[in-house]
């Protein structure tokens, strides 16, 4: 048995885009439970004119490294009475992006679940 879903949700009002891939699938009386999702929202979308406008900007921000700086975080559970375990992975950050002569500031979120029990267990 394999099941698949695939949504990618955008909303140009809002500046968001997320993208859901959803899979179950079972083999050898496990069954396997995985989501992947990126979900990025444009923060800040600044026209600027020349590279002395650009300079000014970049001086006004906070600070350059924090802003390159990735947050990562697994988390992992094990449930002996339900007989599952689950591994979780997110990745969130920021990230400019550079089109003509304007900059957008895009932040964003990736994550990775997966869960496995046995199928005599998930009825």
């Amino acid at each position: 048995m394999r099941q698949m879903l695939f949504k990618e949700l955008k909303s140009p009002n809002s500046r968001k885009k997320d993208t859901v891939l959803r899979e179950v699938f079972e083999r050898d009386g496990l069954i396997a439970r995985t989501e992947r999702r990126c979900f990025y929202y444009v923060k800040e979308v600044r026209e600027v004119s020349d590279g002395a406008k650009l300079q000014e900007w970049l001086d006004s921000q906070d600070s350059p490294e924090s802003s390159r700086k990735r947050h990562f975080h697994i988390m992992k559970e094990h449930n002996e009475g339900l007989g599952e375990d689950k591994v979780t992975c997110k990745i969130v950050g920021t990230f400019y992006a550079i089109v003509g002569k304007i900059v957008y500031t895009v932040a964003f979120l990736h994550s990775f679940k997966v869960c496995f029990m046995k199928a005599t267990l998930a009825k």
